[in-house]
Order: structure tokens, then sequence, then C-alpha cells
């Protein structure tokens, strides 16, 4: 239909005040009411719920309702007044309201929009607001408005119209907003985006900026999992950043926000203020516009943005309009150690061929929530990211830690990179790290460091977190594996002998901050610390994803890390191929992210005294009863079923893992063990004492296996033939 019909049919019912937040549904009937009303007539709200109490207000002044109109999102910001203010049991008020249909069931929408859409009608049901769904036709539509305001006459109660998409005939905007500046809004995001950390976080408003923050990012060819693209929930975008900045002191913590976005909320900028970080970093792109819904004109253009973040408490506050003053004022916007917002002013509209995330929501979140607890680089070349840490760190005094035969072979590539800084190295301590070790290396170590590194195997790792552990020092830690195994890198727990006994060190203060995975540095090891190592990450992916304190987060990582390993494993082992060693470096890292999670099982609770009793290196030895667990897992029944998400769910478990690997699980290993050359009988390895073993096993990680274990029958029943 005509909007200009809608709306003279509106006129002709004595409706003479509009008012709401604009919607890509309703644009061409909002680009109608801006061209042909005066801005007392028809006000464009903050939010939604105040436009409720706008047409309130006016209703008790005229005796007449106002039309209130909103995309469908909106009615949560609605529910408050239309539920304590509004209606029939409080004050009893009509008013009509326009409902854009994001999300309708049956028409394709953004995932934003999905479950809004579904619920619409029941949300309007739930609070007793009659409504209709507007037709097309504009005769058909004006019987339902007659029905709609006599409804509100004898009633005195709200009315709603659902109007689904596309409903109107195109109505272009006359008068359109004017832009504030000629900055292009996705030129201002690059500009700020290559001015920032590797470890610094974005989150995104809603809309065009989100958008542009996906689209930049690909441009410089950076990865997405630093932004945090806020596809919903309009306003809200500086209070989760908040959130995340609250519990993340050591990373900054960007908004990147909208002007629409800021005013329809803009009692979390008191809020933001009060919390006195200093790594909460507000950037206002300012075009006095809601631009992905029509570029209909915010309030924006009567307020201050600069003005309002430093009366409502913000330590510091910039306002720039063009690409020359904000190179001026971004290092030092950068710098600020308190809550500061910069405002930038750009032009109105964005690229018509503009692109939306690949990515699900879910699968951004996912993404983002593991890079905020570690900033990982995980591919061939990945070490050609260590000076850009250092120096966006401003680290110059280096300590490093190194193993002794292990840092040999890839002396050359760490000292090209640490070159222009002050490095002290260390490799005081054993094959298996000591207390005593660590207690030696605190009393022995020239304090005077900016940051921490640990390049060499896991136990080289697990010596750098235990070091900053008992140091109890709050230096960054980058780790830098030189073995495709332990994922020490991405643990929070390290592995030190105690009077012998092995001790685990379980905080999620060691995790360490930085992981730089790069299998250049592997390719040359020997093939027996490849297969033993490799067995390692192997063994902690299978058990992460059958252990009872697994998650749906857990085994994905898991899953990854299995098939990368029974994809690559021997070819690694067995040959320098470089796609080979990356991906078995990325299986390492991603079983030592399960495992972060989940913890080990069975398996590798067998292992450590076989390590210390026998000499047998880590991997090897978890490799030597990883088959036998596995069998006995299969077994499972009612009686030794220890997981309280029930025998089904374990069944379920090991048909996946037999899925991924084989229907053949002794068999499979069997081959396997002989390829990668790794000797897997008892007697001819002289191991004999099963007792020792049986004795020594850590009670937690047996207790994290599906299974109940008769540890004996285990050893007896089982075998590699």
């Amino acid at each position: 239909m005509k909007v200009q019909e809608l709306f003279n049919l509106l006129v002709e019912h004595n409706i003479n005040c509009f008012c709401g937040v604009p919607d890509s549904l309703l644009k061409d009937f909002c680009a109608y009411l801006t061209d042909n009303t005066d801005t007392f007539h028809h006000t464009i709200t903050a939010n939604e719920g105040n436009a409720i109490a706008l047409a309130a207000g006016h209703y008790l002044a005229t005796g007449r309702p106002a039309l209130v109109y909103m995309q469908n999102s909106g009615i949560g910001n609605c529910v408050n007044p239309l539920l304590s203010l509004t209606d029939n049991e409080v004050y009893n008020i009509p008013l009509l309201m326009f409902i854009g249909w994001r999300g309708e069931p049956g028409k394709k929408d953004e995932p934003q929009h999905i479950k809004q859409g579904k619920v619409t009608d029941k949300l309007l049901e739930s609070m007793g607001i009659q409504y209709s769904v507007l037709p097309k036709d504009f005769n058909d539509a004006k019987l339902l408005l007659d029905k709609a305001f006599k409804h509100m006459e004898d009633t005195k109660q709200p009315y709603a119209f659902i109007i689904p998409k596309g409903i109107f005939e195109q109505y272009t905007l006359i008068n359109k907003q004017k832009s504030v500046s000629d900055f292009v809004r996705e030129e201002a995001i690059e500009q700020v985006i290559k001015e920032l950390s590797i470890s610094d976080i974005i989150v995104s408003t809603t809309g065009h900026i989100s958008r542009e923050v996906y689209e930049t990012r690909n441009r410089l060819g950076h990865t997405h999992k630093a932004d945090f693209l806020t596809v919903g929930s309009m306003g809200h975008a500086s209070s989760i950043a908040l959130g995340i900045a609250i519990e993340k002191p050591d990373r900054n913590i960007y908004c990147f926000d909208g002007d629409g976005a800021f005013l329809m909320h803009e009692g979390s900028i008191v809020v933001n203020a009060s919390k006195k970080l200093k790594n909460f970093k507000h950037i206002v792109f300012n075009n006095e516009a809601h631009d992905s819904v029509g570029s209909q004109p915010t309030a924006v253009s009567n307020a201050n943005i600069r003005q309002i973040a430093i009366d409502s408490g913000y330590e510091k506050a910039y306002s720039v309009s063009n690409s020359e003053d904000l190179a001026k004022i971004l290092p030092e916007f950068i710098q600020e150690q308190c809550t500061v917002l910069l405002e930038i002013k750009v032009k109105c509209g964005a690229r018509s061929d503009l692109g939306r995330p690949k990515e699900k929501p879910q699968e951004n979140k996912e993404i983002f929530m593991s890079n905020l607890n570690q900033v990982d680089f995980c591919y061939n070349g990945a070490i050609d990211n260590f000076s850009k840490i250092l120096n966006a760190e401003k680290a110059r005094k280096i300590l490093v830690f190194t193993g002794k035969k292990s840092f040999i072979g890839i002396k050359t590539i760490i000292e090209n990179e640490l070159k222009n800084f002050e490095v002290e190295y260390y490799n005081d301590f054993s094959t298996n790290p000591k207390k005593e070790d660590v207690d030696k290396a605190i009393t022995n170590i020239n304090y005077k460091f900016d940051i921490i590194v640990a390049i060499g195997g896991g136990s080289v790792i697990d010596f750098a977190k235990a070091f900053r552990y008992y140091l109890n020092c709050n230096k960054k830690l980058i780790a830098i594996p030189t073995t495709s195994g332990t994922g020490s890198e991405s643990t929070q727990f390290a592995v030190l002998y105690v009077n012998g006994i092995k001790t685990s060190i379980d905080n999620k203060n060691i995790l360490p901050e930085y992981a730089i995975c790069d299998s250049q540095l592997t390719v040359n090891n020997p093939n027996y610390l490849k297969a033993c190592t490799a067995m390692d990450a192997y063994c902690q992916a299978i058990e992460s994803y059958w252990a009872v304190k697994s998650t749906e987060e857990s085994r994905k990582y898991a899953k990854q890390a299995i098939e990368l390993c029974k994809n690559n494993i021997v070819q690694y082992v067995n040959t320098n191929d470089k796609l080979a060693s990356n991906n078995m470096m990325l299986a390492s890292h991603l079983a030592g992210k399960a495992i972060n999670i989940s913890r080990t099982t069975a398996a590798h609770a067998l292992s450590y005294k076989i390590t210390s009793e026998y000499g047998i290196p880590h991997g090897h030895a978890v490799a030597l009863t990883i088959n036998r667990v596995f069998i006995a897992n299969l077994n499972v029944n009612n009686k030794t079923c220890n997981d309280r998400r029930g025998l089904n769910y374990l069944h379920s478990i090991m048909s996946d893992l037999k899925q991924m690997i084989s229907n053949d699980i002794n068999k499979y290993f069997s081959a396997l063990f002989k390829e990668i050359n790794i000797e897997m009988d008892l007697n001819k390895l002289n191991i004999s004492d099963i007792g020792t073993i049986i004795n020594s096993v850590n009670k937690d990680r047996l207790s994290n296996n599906p299974c109940i274990l008769d540890l004996e029958s285990l050893f007896k029943e089982t075998n590699y033939k």
C-alpha cells in the first residue's frame, strides 16, 4: 500500500503524534513521517519504552491515542511501560503500535531475529494486547484500522499491528539527514583497528558497524577471534564490553558503538564510568542517524556526546571528525589508563555491497571466548608474531626459559626475533622439572624482566608456568612449543615432581597469555620424539572426548584434534612434510584446549609411574594403556558407568569415537604403533611390576574416567596382538 494513504487514514482518526525507533521493515512509513510531519508531532525516541511513555503523556494531555512504531525486538524495551503504565489494571491508556515483524516464520532473516519473530504474537498475547497482522491491500487494512480505533475507544487499551516485510510501496526519504562529516565510517574503523594491539578486544554494536568491523578484518588479513559482533540487543554493546573488561583487566576492551545505540540505554554510560577501569575504551561512530534502518535522524544532534561522557563520569573524552585529527588523537586515546570515550563524527551511509559475517553468532561466541583466555597463533611461520607481541607489550627485557638440547636447532630463528631486545636465557632444570629446580631459579634469576617466554617442550613450558606461580609474578607469559604433543601452552596446569612424587599445579592464572605454535620449530625433531609427543596429543584428545568432566566445548576441540591426529600422525612422524607438521601442531594445541576443560583420564593416570620408574617418555607411556582403557570404556555397563549423564550417553560417546577412529580399536592401534615404531610389548620394555603402577594411580584422574576400571584385569585381559 501507499504510505501516504495509510498516513492520511491515521490523521482522519485524529492521530497526530508519531513516535518510536526506526525499523528497516517500516522505513518507507518512517521516511514519509519524517518528510511530512514536524519534530513536535514526530519524535524518534532513544528507545521503544521511551516512545510508549511519550505516547502516554500525549494521551493524558489530549485524550487522543498516539502511534508508536518499532521493530519487534523493541517489544522488550516496552514490556515495563505497557504493563505498569498503559495497562487497563493501571492507568488504562490507549495507543496504536506498528511493529515490524523481523524473523517472521517461514521468511529468511538474520539469526538475531528468528526467535523474536516466532514469539512476537505470543508476547502481545501474554500482555493482553489485541493485535492484527497488517495486510498489503489498503481497503483490507482500513477495515482492520477501524476495528482497532473502536477497540481503543471502547476499552482505552493499546492495539498493535504486526507488519510483515514488503507491506509498503517504496518511499524515498527527501529530507535526508545531513552528514556531520565527510569521514567514511568504514575508513575510520580501519584506521582504528590498524592501531590496536594483538591482544586488544573489540565489542561492536549491532548494524552496519559490526558488519564493517568484519569486512575490515577480512581486508587486513586479520582473524575475527578478537571481535564480539553484537548482532542484536541494540544499545547494550558497552555493557557487554564492561562485563568483559571487569573480568579481563590485562586486556584493553574497545566498544565500537553507534550514536543511536549510545542513546538507547544512556544510563549504562554512568555505570561504565562508575567502575573506573583502566582498560575500558568507548568509541562512538556518530553520524546522527539510525543508519542501517533507513538513515532516520537520531536525537544526538541536540546533544554533545563528549560532554555527556564527561558529565557521566568518564575521566577523559575526545571528539574528531576527520582522518587527520583521528591520527593525532589515537595514540593518546589508546594509551589512556582510565575509562575514556572517543567520538568520531562520520558520514551517513554504507557500501551497497557490504557483506555479513559468515560465522553464526554461536560460532563467533566460541571463537571469541577461546581468544579471551589466550591469544594464539597456530600455523607455519607463526613465529613472526613473537617480536610483534613483545613490542605490543612494550617489553624490553625478556626472560627466556629453554630446553638444553631442544633449543639448539631453533636458536637462530629465536635470536633473530629477539635481536632488538635485552634477553636472559635460563635452562638450569631437569627434563622432568622438580620443585627444587623452581626454587633455585627463583633464587638465581634477575627479576628486572618485563615478560616471560618459554620455548621448548611441555617440561619447559610447565617449568615457566610453575616459576611464575611460585614467584607470584604478574608478568605475562608467552609459550612457544617445540614439540607437537603436550598442549601445555594452552592449559592452566603444570607438572612438577616434589620429593619424587608427580604433583600438578592447577590454577587459571598460569595459563600463558600468548601461544605461538609454529610447526617449523618441530619438523626436524627425531622421529621417536615426534611419535611420543604426537601420541600424547592423540591420547589427550581421545580421553578428553570421553571424560566425565567433558563439555560440548571440550568435545568440539577434542574431535578436531582426533581427526587431525588420525589423518596426519604417520606422515608427521616418518617424514618432514610441512602440512602434516602443521596439522599435528594444531592438533596438539586443540587437544590442550580440550583437556584444559575436561582434564585427562585413566590412560594418563597410569602413565606417570611408568615414566618416573622406567624412564619411558610420557607420550609413549600414555600410549601403552590407551588401547586397554578404550576397550574397557567400550564394554561399560550399568554397574561400571561412572558418568552422571548415564549409560546411554556414554554408549553414544564411545560410538562417536569408534566412528572417528575405527570399528576395530585393537587392530587400529596395533597397526598405528608399528607404523610410527613405538614398542608396545610391556615385557620388551622391561615393565614387570604392574602392581606398583596400579598403586601409584592418581585417584582424581581415575575418577574422571567414564568407566569404573578393574586395573589388574585391565592389564591381563587386553593386548595389542
